[in-house]
């Protein structure tokens, strides 16, 4: 499941935060969830440390971007052995301080994954996915 994905990056200390539909479903929603949406920090040395914790998790590491591409890409996706991974690289530069602000840390697997308020998840998918926010997107 994507879910597990995210407790791998949390254990890899990486700075980011879980939205979207596993968000959602972290937080009792019955939602189906296909991959783990992930708002990363954009402070360098993360982002650094996503390079090195991307190219090691993928299944496909060639296939991973060069750092010193990351500020100017909107997104990564990265297939791995949990699911797939997309990590929101323009949404870390935008929205960082208000999703990180109400965030909460959930325990997954071994790891604490911190996950955007229901509120905020939904928000997000409603701007980007035109999800209705009943649960049924």
């Amino acid at each position: 499941m994507p879910v597990r994905a995210a407790a791998v990056l949390a254990a890899e200390d990486l700075s980011f935060l879980l939205v979207g539909s596993a968000a959602l479903w972290l937080h009792g929603e019955s939602i189906t969830v296909a991959d783990a949406d992930v708002v990363i920090d954009p402070a360098a040395q993360n982002l650094s440390r996503l390079g090195d914790v991307l190219t090691r998790m993928a299944l496909r590491p060639w296939a991973v971007p060069s750092v010193r591409d990351f500020p100017l890409l909107p997104l990564i996706s990265a297939t791995t052995s949990y699911g797939k991974i997309d990590c929101l690289l323009e949404r870390g530069r935008v929205h960082w301080e208000w999703l990180h602000r109400c965030a909460v840390p959930i325990p997954v697997a071994d790891a604490s994954v911190l996950v955007a308020a229901p509120a905020d998840a939904w928000a997000l998918r409603r701007r980007f996915k035109g999800g209705s926010g009943n649960g049924r997107t």
